[in-house]
């Protein structure tokens, strides 16, 4: 998922550039346990449904405060919204 060019209040308090904070989300997506990985497709899936949504900022969900990509990444989550909506 593209950042949209805003500033992430956590990433700047922790001091994280958008380049940094991409590369950590690409090394914990790579090195995520297989059992509990969404396969590549439903992954793509989900975020493509996340990038249409009123409730994405930032890359962060407004309902939950997650990370739409480490959220959707995960085969046994679900969305936030009621009703879900991947």
């Amino acid at each position: 998922m593209a950042l949209s060019g805003e500033v992430c209040i956590p990433c700047l308090q922790t001091g994280l550039s958008d380049k940094d904070y991409e590369q950590t989300l690409k090394n914990y997506l790579k090195y995520m346990d297989e059992d509990i990985k969404a396969p590549d497709k439903i992954y793509q899936d989900r975020l493509a449904v996340c990038s249409r949504c009123e409730f994405l900022r930032n890359g962060m969900c407004r309902l939950c405060g997650c990370f739409a990509a480490l959220r959707a990444a995960k085969i046994h989550n679900y969305c936030a919204d009621t009703p879900v909506r991947w």
